[in-house]
């Protein structure tokens, strides 16, 4: 493309050249014509260190009146950073306002106990004080209602001595027993041991003695305590062996036996339900039925 374009201008001035006769004039037109090739050939350069720099690129052949394409830049991810730092920071506000009402309630919990503990000692001091005024005024015993004596039987204590110019009986054996009663009513079985054991060690031939025995029993029974349980069912059965509990301990005492892995004393206590109660009642058959079902005896 360079040269045929470059060859007429190189012609022309080779002819001025040769057709002058003025040495000076050749030589000017000789010079013209050499800038003239010169300013012919720098013009193409040019336009290909563009297209190289890339600041001109080709236009594809066949495809000169193609439109140029556009270049979409790269979304930017500023945006999302902003958004994630917004709610970073709605983050740490509301953490912020959690751990301020945290720390409300638990100063309103630590003024609750120190409440608490002051109301327990003015309770102390006071109760303190009655007991003092009580041994220095004998005339404020008398004037004073006395401790009932369930209330006594119910924590399990036994009645503090009294002064001189008072005197307070031992529980007997019916406060212990309905005490007791009471307790296992409640769930506090240490307090129903406790009673049902003084009432079977002071009165154990009264009536309510041998029932405390069944009672006693029971309170065992419920806490999974089979091996105290058992003793206690059969120290019934040695006191009334025809007692209107000795089917339900016999029922009892196979279950605590069963529960020890003694299958042998189960299977006996069974035995012996059965030989003393040929008819019972609708409950106590369904629950002799159920300890049957629970694991099968050899019959005789």
């Amino acid at each position: 493309m360079l040269i045929p374009r470059a060859l007429p201008i190189i012609a022309n001035g080779r002819n001025a050249c040769h057709s002058s006769a003025d040495p000076r004039r050749h030589w000017a037109g000789l010079a013209l014509g050499c800038a003239m090739v010169a300013a012919g050939l720098m013009l193409p350069f040019d336009l290909v260190s563009a297209q190289a720099r890339g600041a001109n690129p080709p236009v594809p052949a066949g495809r000169a009146n193609a439109p140029t394409p556009v270049v979409v830049p790269p979304i930017s991810a500023e945006p999302i950073s902003a958004r994630l730092i917004i709610r970073l920071e709605q983050v740490e506000r509301q953490a912020a306002e959690m751990t301020g009402r945290i720390e409300v309630l638990e100063a309103e919990l630590a003024k609750q106990r120190a409440d608490h503990a002051q109301l327990l000692r003015e309770l102390e001091a006071e109760r303190a004080t009655k007991v003092a005024q009580a041994k220095a005024d004998p005339t404020t015993v008398e004037s004073s209602a006395p401790v009932p004596e369930e209330a006594r039987a119910l924590t399990g204590e036994m009645p503090a001595a009294a002064p001189a110019m008072e005197t307070i009986p031992p529980p007997n054996a019916e406060t212990l027993f309905k005490a007791a009663q009471l307790a296992l009513q409640r769930g506090d079985y240490l307090t129903a041991e406790t009673n049902l054991n003084n009432l079977v060690t002071n009165f154990p031939t009264a009536p309510e003695g041998i029932e405390g025995r069944w009672l006693l029993g029971e309170a065992r029974f419920v806490q999974s305590a089979w091996g105290p349980a058992a003793e206690a069912y059969l120290s019934y059965l040695d006191a009334a062996p025809q007692g209107r509990r000795a089917s339900e301990s016999l029922l009892r005492l196979a279950g605590a036996f069963g529960q020890l892995g003694n299958a042998q004393m189960r299977c006996q206590a069974l035995a012996e339900f059965r030989r003393r109660t040929p008819s019972p009642d609708a409950t106590l058959k369904a629950r002799a039925d159920a300890e049957v079902a629970r694991s099968p005896c050899p019959t005789a």
